[in-house]
């Protein structure tokens, strides 16, 4: 008996220390919900739109005007990494799509949308 609980203890501690977390750190925004959202695993780029349409790139507050230039310097020294775009739910679309455009023409090959999993309703099926 005592075999086996400390093998299930080393099973334990292996995937205990073996498992990375991901602790998303700095401005707290509503994300919309959807089913099929995915947790990235590498460092890539964050942009941030707050709820009141700040933006921060990497937790660092930028101006509109000067995102361009911040995401060119970091794109040139991750070139293929993702950008993943956090923007509040209640941010209006429209400025939504004008960071991504700013992104893609600063040379963004990749850009993902961060959302958080959707929770269906008593007696819903997932994806309804």
């Amino acid at each position: 008996m005592t075999a086996l609980i400390d093998t299930v203890f080393l099973l334990l501690l292996f995937f205990a220390l073996g498992s990375s977390f991901v602790l998303q750190t700095g401005i707290n925004v509503n994300l919309p919900r959807t089913v099929s959202a995915e947790t990235p695993v590498r460092k890539d780029l964050v942009v941030i739109i707050a709820r009141d349409r700040r933006i921060f790139l990497n937790n660092d507050e930028v101006a509109f005007d000067a995102l361009w230039g911040r995401l060119l310097e970091e794109l040139r020294t991750q070139p293929e990494g993702t950008l993943i775009l956090r923007a509040d739910r209640d941010v209006p679309h429209g400025e939504v799509v004008r960071v991504m455009d700013v992104a893609k023409q600063a040379g963004a090959a990749r850009i993902a949308i961060a959302t958080e999993p959707a929770r269906p309703a008593a007696g819903e099926k997932p994806g309804r």
